[in-house]
């Protein structure tokens, strides 16, 4: 009887701790990203590419120290959930500078977008993101399981891509 008010109690807890799934609002869906032959799409395209499939998404930069060192830990994330789609949302400073990232770090098979914004716009303001890398997964019905996750290794991480 003790074990199962302890479990009880423990899926109570960690059920009201985690975060709740959540829709886009229109600011995050209008925001502009560039494709790598530059051309505009809107993160809502973005999504409707992915339909019925689980997205992770990583906000991150060439220049960014912890971006880069955290490669492999996505690389191995990505080889351990083969029908994850993993998509890479840069903030670089300029065009060229993205694209020599994607070459020289990156090298990882996923979708690679510009946000030009960077953390301005829309898109950072609506989940908060102030540092990068940020990570993110959306669900199989586009809607975000997991947010505001700075870490590769944090295992809620890789909870939220197999579930």
């Amino acid at each position: 009887m003790k074990r199962i008010v302890l479990l009880l109690l423990l899926t109570c807890l960690v059920s009201c701790n985690s975060e709740k799934p959540t829709a886009f609002p229109e600011e995050v869906l209008n925001e502009k990203f560039l494709t790598i032959d530059e051309s505009p799409i809107t993160f809502k395209e973005i999504l409707a590419k992915y339909k019925g499939k689980k997205v992770m998404f990583e906000v991150c930069a060439s220049w960014c120290a912890e971006c880069i060192s955290g490669i492999p830990k996505i690389k191995k994330l990505k080889q351990e959930n083969p029908d994850v789609v993993f998509v890479f949302l840069s903030i670089d400073k300029n065009i060229p500078q993205w694209k020599n990232g994607i070459e020289r770090f990156f090298n990882i098979d996923g979708d690679h977008y510009f946000l030009s914004s960077a953390l301005k716009g829309g898109f950072a303001k609506s989940f908060g993101i102030k540092d990068i890398p940020y990570y993110m997964v959306v669900n199989e019905l586009g809607i975000a399981s997991l947010s505001r996750v700075s870490e590769p290794t944090d295992p809620r991480l890789e909870e939220a891509l197999k579930e």
